[in-house]
């Protein structure tokens, strides 16, 4: 289960072309994110890619044995089915703890429809889907499309307009258009990786975000690590003027932020 600003100073112009000299001391301001803030805002992205089912793209957890989920999506244990037809099922969530320690509820319809080609699209329509923990919470509304080739062990994520994600940090609620073109490859058994790009805009105004994954550094899920985190990868998040590198590494939790070493908090069982 699942489940994880900004200020620019001006030049002491003035002063430099009144003097003749170097100017104002004051170091020029950091165009890094500071390191909080970065993972405040890629939590929204594990959560959801780490969603609430373990490893996502529909499937459910990986199994040992397993190269990728390819089947009908298999529901935890909190997870009531209902509704269901040879094709579609809504799965509601009723206090769902993800390993990331989120507590969620609220409902996702799952529809599947497999293609001439072989392939497999598959739509998460996710309805006033709330994760809280410590005080804050996601609340997550919108469809992503899955579109799962058996063949290759390749998913294509996509989320289709109007798909909104608001953060609510115990004080104030800004709510973020997402939109997300993401690859994950399931071809190595036992791993996915996910590479490509996201974004959230907030619909009040402020700063937009945006992340890349590029895909010579995947984020690697590795089920023999045992972690909910990545085990590998790099992701690179910019809000605004200012940016993040990510780099996640063993052991479980592990990351850099900008060169910073920090802990992820640990992960739920």
């Amino acid at each position: 289960m699942k489940h994880w600003t900004i200020t620019l100073a001006s030049l002491a112009l003035g002063g430099l072309l009144a003097c003749g000299g170097r100017g104002d001391t004051t170091p020029p301001p950091s165009t890094h994110l500071d390191g909080e803030s970065a993972v405040i805002l890629a939590a929204s992205f594990l959560n959801e890619e780490n969603n609430q089912t373990g490893e996502n793209d529909g499937s459910g957890p990986m199994l040992a044995g397993e190269a990728a989920g390819f089947a009908s999506p298999a529901h935890p244990a909190c997870v009531t089915p209902s509704a269901i037809t040879p094709n579609s099922v809504t799965w509601t969530f009723v206090n769902c703890t993800g390993p990331h320690g989120w507590t969620w509820n609220g409902a996702v319809v799952i529809t599947w429809v497999h293609n001439p080609d072989g392939s497999t699209l598959v739509k998460h329509d996710q309805q006033h889907m709330v994760g809280t923990r410590e005080g804050k919470s996601w609340t997550i509304n919108g469809v992503k499309n899955l579109l799962k080739d058996p063949a290759t062990k390749i998913v294509r994520l996509s989320a289709e307009p109007g798909f909104t994600k608001a953060f609510n940090d115990g004080t104030k609620t800004t709510t973020y258009i997402y939109t997300c073109n993401l690859t994950a490859d399931w071809s190595t058994q036992g791993q996915r990786k996910l590479s490509g790009s996201w974004g959230m805009t907030p619909q009040g105004g402020g700063d937009a975000v945006s992340a890349v994954i590029a895909s010579s550094t995947p984020l690697v899920w590795d089920r023999s690590a045992d972690c909910c985190y990545p085990v590998s990868g790099t992701l690179t998040l910019t809000k605004g003027t200012k940016t993040a590198t990510i780099v996640h590494k063993m052991p479980c939790g592990s990351i850099t932020v900008n060169g910073e070493a920090k802990t992820l908090p640990p992960c739920s069982r």
